[in-house]
């Protein structure tokens, strides 16, 4: 049993194909169970293509994977932004979710989540038209893997200040074991928007775009716990069709 709930921790990252590229979590066993965690940096934190924080991030997990399935963890970030505050430069982003993941044949598992983004000093946003929407938001995953290859869908449950309910990221992502302990990361996202929610605050000019592509290899650095990645982003556009940038991510990690 302790082997096929690690094998579903690294079959599961916490935001596929959205967030920086995580270290390979470290196990801890534990009554029933298991708890990983890791933190570290990156040199920029991207998220489906947009820049959440533009200089270095501060970025850190933990998790309690138990024998049945069901794993819950918190993840959070540095931001160089405040959502209801534009002229600060900086904030914080809480992940809360609690997931239940399973092995279903041999080489085949899937996974479901549900994920409360909570932001510090977050609040309400407000527009000239009465229209007022929560910073924080839930979503609910659901992800479906073969040995390498992992393939996701995540839905809105609500209206927020960043998204409408109903709106819908499509991700794929694969990893491959290459020479010398080096890990090669691919990944593409595409965004499936819900124009008939919008209001004063959140409009919507593309129904479908592509929100961004990765490349990009790992390498775990032996004896240290530390692991050392790079990826290159390819910027995609968001739901007004205005484009994101391209960029080059480094991040270091340590894993407990």
């Amino acid at each position: 049993m302790n082997s096929l709930i690690s094998k579903l921790l690294r079959a599961m990252p916490i935001c596929i194909a959205s967030c920086p590229a995580f270290a390979e979590q470290a196990n801890v066993l534990v009554k029933n169970g298991m708890i990983s965690g890791n933190v570290g940096l990156v040199s920029k934190y991207i998220y489906r293509g947009g820049i959440e924080n533009d200089d270095i991030a501060v970025q850190g997990g933990l998790s309690y994977a138990h024998k049945s399935g069901i794993t819950f963890g918190y993840w959070g970030s540095t931001l160089s932004y405040n959502p209801t505050d534009v002229m600060q430069d900086h904030g914080f982003e809480n992940n809360f979710y609690l997931a239940y993941a399973q092995e279903v044949a041999q080489n085949w598992s899937y996974s479901l989540r549900t994920t409360a983004y909570v932001y510090h000093k977050g609040g309400t946003i407000y527009a000239d038209q009465a229209d007022h929407r929560k910073t924080t938001y839930t979503d609910l995953s659901a992800e479906l893997s073969y040995k390498n290859l992992t393939a996701g869908a995540s839905v809105m449950l609500a209206d927020a200040s960043s998204a409408n309910a109903g709106d819908i990221y499509l991700s794929i992502a694969y990893r491959h074991a290459l020479a010398q302990d080096f890990i090669f990361n691919t990944s593409i996202g595409a965004s499936l928007y819900n124009s008939h929610r919008d209001d004063s605050i959140v409009q919507t000019e593309q129904d479908f775009t592509l929100s961004e592509m990765r490349l990009g290899l790992s390498k775990t650095i032996a004896n240290t716990g530390v692991t050392a990645s790079l990826d290159y982003v390819i910027g995609g556009k968001d739901r007004l069709g205005e484009g994101c940038k391209d960029n080059m991510l480094f991040g270091l990690a340590y894993s407990f």
